[in-house]
């Protein structure tokens, strides 16, 4: 037994470099394997979510192109900037371009339906008073909104000829206007599809409620207005109080390198700056808290 056990450790000893690289191979390609199977996994879920945020934003702003398309667009910008990235800067630039590649497409069309969404609501107003005027001239809804689509500018134009669209293959006016209130995502539109509902419903004169809604969301538009322009000077005042300190510490940092190295070096100095950082966002939440104000 004594003799088998030396052998064994004489075996070794003497084959423990192919060993250690035979061991070593075996490690990775578990890893490799591993790491393929998360990745997939990973890589999986991602295009999924992508897929859904994407359609629902392509649907919201009526845009002519399919949610494969932008994820086609999207991976090639990745794949080949990334990299030349990388050989012009360093990694972590390129790493912060992919990322910021990979969840570009649905922030920005949230920004273009928000745009899309403000300029409907300014334009809805107007479109109002055009309806209430073809319904006293003896048109029905339907025709009403076909002058819509006809005479008004983009987006209003396009939204309500997406409603017509879906009108004429059968589906239910007050299920379309539904769907209209669900792309534009404003109460505006809310309002004015239950005004539509009620007339269809139990009968009244709809060009004169159409005329009153007009006029009130005209006043809401000039409420809001000058709300903006009272709060505005607040906002400005909770970013400068947001991102002064940032800026202030940066100056520090130029001056005096050495002291306020200390704060990104010792467990005090991130306490610290664990302590600014909440207090930064909690004075943020507070101003933004005051000078928001819902009508």
């Amino acid at each position: 037994m004594e003799l088998d056990l030396t052998q064994i450790q004489q075996f070794i000893e003497e084959n423990s470099l192919p060993l250690i690289l035979m061991l070593a191979s075996v490690f990775c390609v578990c890893a490799f394997f591993i790491l393929n199977s998360v990745g997939r996994e990973i890589f999986k879920v991602y295009k999924k979510s992508f897929y859904t945020q994407v359609d629902k934003g392509l649907r919201d702003v009526v845009a002519l192109i399919e949610p494969s398309q932008v994820f086609t667009i999207t991976m090639v910008v990745a794949v080949f900037l990334g990299p030349l990235l990388f050989l012009v800067t360093n990694l972590v630039v390129a790493l912060v371009f992919v990322a910021i590649v990979l969840f570009a497409p649905p922030f920005i069309l949230t920004v273009m339906k928000e745009k899309r969404s403000n300029k409907f609501v300014a334009q809805l107003p107007d479109t109002l008073s055009a309806m209430a005027s073809s319904m006293k001239s003896g048109m029905n809804l339907v025709k009403s909104l076909q002058q819509v689509v006809k005479n008004q500018p983009q987006p209003i134009a396009q939204e309500f000829a997406q409603v017509m669209v879906e009108n004429r293959v059968g589906h239910d006016l007050n299920d379309s206007l539904d769907d209209l209130a669900e792309r534009i995502g404003r109460s505006e539109v809310i309002l004015m599809n239950s005004a539509i509902k009620i007339s269809r419903a139990v009968g009244g004169n709809l060009a004169e409620t159409l005329e009153i809604l007009s006029k009130t969301l005209r006043e809401k538009a000039k409420v809001e207005g000058k709300i903006r322009a009272l709060t505005s000077m607040g906002k400005a005042q909770g970013n400068l109080a947001t991102f002064f300190p940032v800026f202030m510490g940066y100056v520090f940092y130029k001056l005096e390198p050495e002291a306020m190295r200390l704060l990104f070096t010792s467990q005090l100095g991130w306490i610290w700056l664990g302590i600014m950082g909440a207090m930064a966002l909690i004075g943020a939440l507070l101003i933004k808290k005051v000078v928001t104000v819902d009508i």
